[in-house]
């Protein structure tokens, strides 16, 4: 099945629709990402985890070279990520012309019911109709749940794209690792680092 069949069904099996963001939107975005991302802020030292979640949060920036979506149900918005067609662009390592996700948040109160899913389809179909020949993003080392999920759906680890928290968001605290997964979007052709 095909990511923008994915999403289809998504929508249709679990009455969730995932759509392009406007700035009405930003709001209830900021809420499901503090929702999210909140629940980690015990994790990682404070003068690195707020420089992180200011850079998450910046909406409008992140809309400048890419676009929000976000996953609605019955009005509701569950979720939201944001879609790079050029994954260089965020100046975390990724090779241009490959195609990338940042952001991603599900609000904890809706996990379970295919947000996430649903908006990783999205962003796949919206990278191969860009002819990104790969899709790819980073998470945190210790979002445990997300790395299940990317697993799940087939995504490969890219070590050599990861980066250090400290290093681009703070001077001390506790290393973290953000790290990389990506997918090649047209099997046929061999993955091309840089």
């Amino acid at each position: 099945m095909s990511a923008c069949e994915t999403a289809a069904a998504a929508r249709l099996d679990d009455c969730l629709l995932v759509r392009d963001a406007v700035p009405a939107d930003y709001p209830a975005i900021r809420e499901v990402t503090l929702a999210a991302y909140g629940q980690f802020a015990y994790l990682v030292a404070q003068d690195v985890f707020e420089p992180y979640l200011e850079d998450v949060l910046d909406l409008e920036k992140h809309a400048d070279n890419g676009q929000w979506l976000v996953v609605e149900a019955d009005g509701q918005i569950l979720g939201s990520g944001a879609f790079y067609p050029d994954a260089a662009l965020q100046r975390v390592g990724l090779p241009a012309r490959w195609a990338s996700g940042r952001a991603l948040a599900v609000h904890p109160a809706a996990r379970g019911r295919g947000a996430a899913r649903a908006l990783i389809a999205a962003v796949e179909c919206l990278a191969a109709d860009s002819g990104a020949p790969v899709f790819a993003f980073h998470t945190a080392s210790f979002m445990t749940s997300a790395i299940a999920l990317y697993e799940r759906l087939g995504y490969q680890r890219a070590p050599e794209f990861d980066y250090s928290w400290v290093a681009v968001y703070g001077p001390a605290g506790v290393p973290i690792t953000s790290i990389a997964y990506y997918r090649c979007l047209n099997p046929s052709q061999p993955r091309r680092i840089r």
